[in-house]
């Protein structure tokens, strides 16, 4: 695929599918990955601090497309290079560069068809109507395990790293570490659950506002490994990712690496623009 082809997908989702091909990588106890690209050194950045993994750590090399900015290309870098990964702080920048990539991963974008994973990973926020979620969640997904836990805002930061604007973290940090929260890891009953999907019909049947939304699921395997990860600890996730997704590993490393750019195009591929 062109650089032309992939400009839709490669702002939004390189990121989340570096993060799942590393994630794959170390958990699979795979051999060094081939050469990927990214489109942004935040992506690297973003994948590799999602993970606390850092990037001298990898199994994989990384070619970043876009060294336009030599400040920001340094800096994210550095940042993913740090051990644990650093975090930029949320105050804007002087090139506008960490914003715009920010502001890209939020944005709307067209749907991923994500290939399979077992497990994942439900937040009920605070002050949410936890019995309710719990029912609407228990036809599609088996419990594995359940916390009750007050999230700090380095919780939040590794959950979002993405989020921008001064005024945004604050008003979402406060809300998310002003009282309790449960975690539910998850295993999904039917192999072709779109955690996505189920996300958004819990939330459309609950109800709520943009930021009040009740209900963190992540749409995509990298990071549900990552949140299971970053709750439960890479030692109980191995144990799970043994039990229930090596069946998965060879598919989502093959989608992995023609969405990056080390493997054929076809099916397996992250949306095209278009």
């Amino acid at each position: 695929m062109t650089d032309a082809d992939t400009g839709v997908w490669s702002v939004k989702y390189a990121a989340k599918a570096l993060l799942g091909y590393l994630m794959d990588i170390r958990l699979g106890a795979a051999g060094p990955g081939p050469e990927v690209s990214v489109p942004s050194p935040w992506d690297t950045w973003w994948a590799c601090y999602r993970a606390t993994i850092p990037l001298p750590g990898l199994a994989l090399s990384i070619v970043v497309r876009d060294r336009s900015c030599p400040s920001c290309t340094g800096r994210a870098l550095r940042l993913a290079a740090a051990s644990p990964p650093g975090h930029p702080g949320t105050g804007a920048q002087a090139c506008g560069c960490l914003l715009r990539w920010a502001g890209q991963m939020r944005a709307p974008g067209p749907r991923v068809a994500w290939p399979p994973v077992s497990l994942s990973l439900a937040l009920i926020k605070p002050d949410a109507p936890t019995a309710a979620i719990n029912d609407l969640l228990a036809p599609v997904y088996g419990i594995l395990g359940s916390r009750q836990l007050t999230l700090t805002t380095a919780d939040t930061r590794r959950l979002y790293p993405e989020a921008y604007g001064a005024d945004y973290v604050r008003d979402r940090d406060a809300y998310l570490t002003s009282g309790p929260a449960q975690v539910l890891i998850l295993r999904a009953r039917r192999a072709d659950t779109d955690p996505g999907a189920v996300k958004m019909r819990i939330r459309g049947q609950i109800g709520g506002a943009a930021l009040r939304n009740h209900l963190h699921m992540p749409d995509n395997p990298g990071e549900a490994l990552a949140d299971i990860a970053q709750f439960a600890g890479y030692q109980e996730l191995a144990q799970l990712y043994r039990r229930y997704e090596r069946d998965h590993t060879v598919r989502r490393l093959a989608f992995y690496r023609a969405a990056l750019g080390s493997g054929p195009a076809g099916a397996d591929c992250l949306p095209a623009a278009g």
